[in-house]
């Protein structure tokens, strides 16, 4: 059996309205819901005080609420989808029972993945922290985390996963229209995750890698659940165990180093060639190629 059979199905949905002009058009007003989310959000918030805390997304209250926040995007997405494409939320998941099952399986497996590599060295240099969280709370953390990350990577696989790869796997059956260029538009939102042009870059590459393998995983399961796994487990360790002191999303790590200031880290373009940063994207690609391994032995495909 081809490993992609099931991909057929799954975008069987967008088949009705797969006019390019309507994936232009949710392309931008996708962006405009984006940041008028955020915008209308904060203008809700009872205080300058909590404006101030969400717009910073620093502490506990900012980092969750920022994630939290795609709820809203999610809710204005799936209102232009049945506006441009007359279909609704199920339509870009795929089976329920199937995503369900692909989600709980790869969240553990890819889960287990990053817990044993959080115990190969280099380990946390306990003596250098700043902060260490209180245990119970942070306990109490963990599951209103998972929470708003399954909105928020949620939200994202449903636009890059779901609707861009049904849609362009519609115009075109070859893997660089369907896979490729839904990773890259999302591999160049992330260039912004990155303090300067050379760590932007870094983290573009890392997430134009994640969004195919993303892809990968939903084709040849025919569901999101798997995509969605993956995505949760990686973002839940990014922001569960450690942290920096007043950097954006911070707010729920365990294990916090001290504050540096971020223009430390804003590196040119022309380091992107030396040995140490070559370095840094090889882990963090090799990482991810392992977690996609554990994702597709958790869907037996």
């Amino acid at each position: 059996m081809h490993p992609y059979a099931a991909h057929s199905h799954f975008i069987a949905p967008a088949w009705a309205a797969r006019e390019l002009w309507r994936v232009v058009v949710m392309v931008i007003a996708f962006e405009a819901v984006f940041y008028l989310s955020f915008v209308i959000f904060a203008a809700f918030l009872p205080s300058e005080a909590a404006r101030d805390a969400y717009l910073d997304g620093t502490g506990t209250f900012g980092t969750l609420t920022q994630f939290g926040t795609f709820g809203l995007i999610a809710v204005g997405f799936i209102f232009l989808l049945r506006l441009l494409h007359g279909r609704g939320f199920w339509s870009l998941i795929g089976p329920y029972e199937a995503a369900f099952r692909d989600l709980i399986r790869v969240t553990w497996a890819v889960g287990l993945v990053l817990f044993v590599i959080e115990l190969l060295p280099p380990w946390i240099a306990i003596a250098e922290l700043a902060e260490v969280r209180s245990i119970g709370v942070w306990l109490l953390l963990i599951p209103v985390t998972l929470l708003v990350l399954l909105v928020q990577v949620g939200t994202e696989e449903i636009f890059f996963r779901g609707y861009l790869q049904q849609q362009f796997a519609c115009l075109s059956s070859h893997p660089l229209v369907w896979m490729v260029l839904p990773s890259l538009m999302f591999g160049v939102l992330h260039y912004w995750n990155g303090n300067g042009s050379a760590e932007g870059i870094r983290w573009a590459i890392w997430a134009t890698a994640l969004g195919m393998a993303c892809a990968d995983l939903t084709a040849r399961s025919g569901n999101l659940g798997a995509a969605i796994g993956l995505h949760l487990a990686n973002n839940a360790f990014a922001l569960l165990v450690v942290g920096i002191q007043g950097w954006p999303s911070s707010g729920v790590a365990l294990f916090l180093y001290p504050y540096e200031d971020p223009a430390l880290y804003a590196y040119g373009t022309e380091v992107l060639l030396e040995p140490w940063s070559i370095f840094v994207l090889i882990v963090m690609l090799t990482t991810l190629y392992v977690m996609w391994l554990a994702a597709r032995i958790a869907i037996r495909r």
